[in-house]
């Protein structure tokens, strides 16, 4: 999408902003429902989901007989999505139910009339667990209005390999190596056998590469989230972790062992050149096995994966994530609104839970039923690595839920990390931590200008709520709440 990635949902970020990003080749595609007998309402439901996207697609169908109510799915590509939905909102034509990909922290959304309240029947809210719904995340004063249907417990960053490929080349597709040092290694191995050795999405917004060195820079050691220091509250892109991490992607790229446009790439980009057997490794989401499904079927059986990579041999492979995001909404001009609360209702029935999984696409709520699902080996691999090495952030908007007040008032600052490593890359950024700085300071300044605006709105908050002074590594944080 134009701006905007799954920053979100892998960790109601910093400023609890949504987006997300996965990839399929069409721009979108309307299926209208089976509209079942005697349907006499309808409901418009678009989303970006590339991996649910036949899922989502009989689900109209199922849903349109269920309610009694014509269904009309769209899927739109993630390049796509944010600026359909900015047009519609300009023409009140939202759609009755849509993903979380605006972009705007949710006290926006609400006083932008972007939104509706939820209403969901207490059987479903009791399916979720206690800590789902957070107030200025998926709730504003008591009031639900994002919908969250995915674990906190994910990446946008591992490794994923392709079994020929790697065997071609003498190595072992089921143990990927880990390490900066091997990794390299193994690409130059499969530089020598005649292969392509790996693509990312670097280029389109940046967004999913400024994602990916999020996350590279907290297994390289940085004790925070999106250049946000959580024991001091400090941003610090200048880390010697985000210069670890953007150091590699250039010797990497100076070696010619990231396939020739990838500066250029976009998810879809990146994601078909892997799935069609060009690429032997794609570093992308947990939702990488889906996406290439949707792309092309005859890799699935090709599929393997990895960690995150650290640094040295040995590291830990330690993330950090906020609590779960919204992924969907009810619109503020749906003219049936309860309707459109009962199809989200109807997601976290068993039948279409089984389905997501199914589908490989970001894992649900409750990663206990990925182990006995129809699931690839990879995907339930790269689960089960996320369960025991992704942990709940500390975050200042559940600390202090006046901060999303400040979050509304944030702007966004570019260029950001992913801008700065498209520049670099390039060779157009000579001073690589002296940018880096630029970004900090830059971001510090918009947080000072916001919570500024928000203290004479009347907000009590404070530079404080972003101070974590009790948050230790390799844990999930139980302090503030």
């Amino acid at each position: 999408m134009t701006g905007l990635t799954r920053r979100s949902f892998l960790g109601a970020s910093v400023l609890a902003v949504a987006g997300v990003a996965t990839g399929c080749s069409s721009s979108s595609d309307n299926v209208g429902s089976a509209g079942g007998g005697g349907a006499t309402e309808s409901l418009d439901w678009w989303d970006h989901f590339s991996s649910f996207k036949h899922l989502n697609n009989d689900w109209a169908k199922t849903q349109s007989s269920a309610m009694k109510t014509n269904v009309a799915h769209t899927y739109y590509d993630a390049s796509k999505a944010t600026q359909a939905l900015q047009l519609a909102h300009q023409a009140n034509k939202m759609p009755d139910v849509y993903s979380n990909v605006v972009g705007l922290p949710l006290p926006a959304l609400v006083s932008g009339k972007w939104v509706h309240e939820v209403t969901l029947p207490a059987d479903v809210k009791s399916k979720l667990p206690k800590d789902a719904f957070t107030e200025g995340i998926t709730q504003l004063d008591g009031k639900l209005y994002g919908f969250p249907m995915f674990s906190l417990q994910q990446s946008s960053t591992l490794v994923w390999v392709n079994k020929d490929h790697f065997t071609k080349a003498g190595l072992d597709p089921d143990n990927v190596p880990s390490d900066y040092a091997a990794f390299k290694d193994a690409l130059n191995k499969l530089k020598s056998a005649g292969l392509q050795p790996l693509t990312l999405a670097i280029g389109a917004d940046g967004g999913r590469i400024r994602d990916q060195v999020d996350d590279m820079a907290q297994t390289a050691g940085f004790p925070g989230y999106q250049g946000l220091q959580f024991t001091t509250g400090e941003y610090a892109y200048h880390h010697d972790a985000y210069v670890t991490v953007i150091e590699y992607l250039k010797e990497l790229n100076d070696d010619k062992l990231i396939m020739p446009g990838s500066n250029n790439f976009g998810v879809v980009d990146a994601r078909t050149r892997y799935a069609s057997g060009a690429v032997a490794a794609f570093i992308d989401g947990i939702w990488c096995a889906g996406g290439s499904k949707a792309l092309a079927p005859p890799i699935v059986d090709k599929i393997a994966s990895g960690q995150v990579l650290v640094p040295t041999a040995g590291m830990n492979a330690w993330c950090y994530r906020g609590r779960p995001s919204a992924a969907y909404f009810v619109s503020a001009d749906s003219k049936n609104p309860d309707a459109a609360g009962k199809l989200i209702a109807s997601f976290m029935s068993d039948d279409y839970q089984n389905g997501m999984i199914e589908a490989m696409d970001q894992p649900p709520l409750n990663l206990d039923l990925v182990a006995s699902s129809k699931a690839i080996d990879a995907y339930k691999k790269a689960v089960e690595f996320c369960k025991a090495n992704v942990f709940l952030m500390p975050q200042a908007i559940v600390k202090n839920p006046a901060q999303a007040s400040v979050d509304a008032l944030r702007k966004p600052v570019t260029p950001h990390v992913g801008n700065i490593v498209q520049g670099y890359l390039s060779g157009s950024i000579k001073d690589l931590k002296a940018e880096l700085k630029k970004l900090s300071d830059a971001t510090a300044a918009d947080r000072a200008q916001a919570l500024q605006k928000a203290k004479a709105s009347g907000a009590k908050v404070s530079e404080d709520d972003y101070v974590f002074s009790d948050w230790k590594p390799g844990q999930d944080y139980a302090g503030a709440k």
